[in-house]
């Protein structure tokens, strides 16, 4: 019987893989070596429910073809979609690296200079994919490459895509990321807002070590705003509270304008602190 791509890796076209990165959501990734272009890339070969089905191959290709487009240093370059036989395969630059996940894992909080320094880099690409009109609809830390003592975003709008399939298809609820979900998106709202939303979780877990909300009974802390003071958990100042306060604001209208305008607050309430 032919293997599973999960167990043995298929063979690409033009494409020479080294080993299985790993498994997420959307599929399998390999490391892969580009013979054409003679560069390391990563291969991420998208789930069959995606691939098999028209529709959804369509849809999927749309918007992989949008965020391809998407040309920023903080984000994560896609270089093509190939499709072969059945299956769909991303390839994307090769960073050495980790997700910004594992580095809180193993650090617990970052120093409010790094964390500042990443969330630069990460308001960033999520301004620069919203002026081109694209939401990422999963921002969490899993979703952020540290590569270098730099981040880099990854996967905008794509996850968030496959979610939506899987859910379509097999008809249960998305199967996106309640803890980094902004209420509103909970409720099928999605909009440059609630990307801003799950920006300042990350900002509020990089600082802290662990996310403001957590289980079941998140949609209803968020709409009521009940999570733990950032100023009571660590020695940074109150000021640095109202940065976050603005950010998750159950309000989608409330929030700021723009992630860079999160980062420049959460820098002066961080400074006032030195002052």
């Amino acid at each position: 019987p032919a293997m599973r791509a999960e167990d043995n890796s298929p063979p690409v076209k033009g494409f020479h893989i080294l080993r299985r990165l790993g498994q997420g959501g959307m599929g399998v990734v390999y490391e892969a070596f580009d013979e054409t272009l003679e560069r390391r890339v990563a291969l991420k070969r998208m789930r069959d429910e995606i691939a098999g089905d028209p529709r959804e191959r369509r849809r999927f290709m749309k918007e992989a073809r949008l965020v391809a487009a998407l040309r920023h240093p903080s984000i994560v370059e896609i270089f093509s979609v190939v499709e072969q036989e059945q299956a769909l395969y991303l390839v994307f630059e090769f960073l050495p690296g980790e997700p910004l996940a594992a580095v809180l894992r193993r650090r617990g909080r970052l120093a409010p200079a790094e964390a500042l320094k990443l969330a630069g880099q990460i308001a960033g690409a999520l301004d620069f994919a919203h002026a081109h009109g694209v939401v990422h609809q999963d921002l969490k830390p899993g979703n952020i490459v540290v590569t270098n003592g730099s981040a880099k975003v990854m996967d905008f709008g794509i996850a968030r895509r496959v979610q939506d399939t899987l859910s379509t298809l097999s008809r249960s609820e998305a199967l996106g990321t309640p803890t980094y979900m902004a209420p509103e998106q909970e409720q099928g709202v999605v909009t440059p807002k609630a990307d801003l939303f799950a920006f300042g979780i990350c900002l509020y877990e990089m600082l802290s070590g662990r996310p403001p909300f957590t289980g079941s009974s998140g949609y209803l802390a968020k709409a009521e705003r009940r999570y733990a003071r950032l100023s009571q958990m660590t020695a940074l100042p109150s000021a640095v509270d109202e940065t976050i306060d603005r950010a998750l604001d159950p309000n989608p209208v409330k929030r700021p304008a723009t992630a860079s305008e999160i980062v420049q607050s959460l820098e002066a309430s961080l400074l006032r602190v030195r002052a």
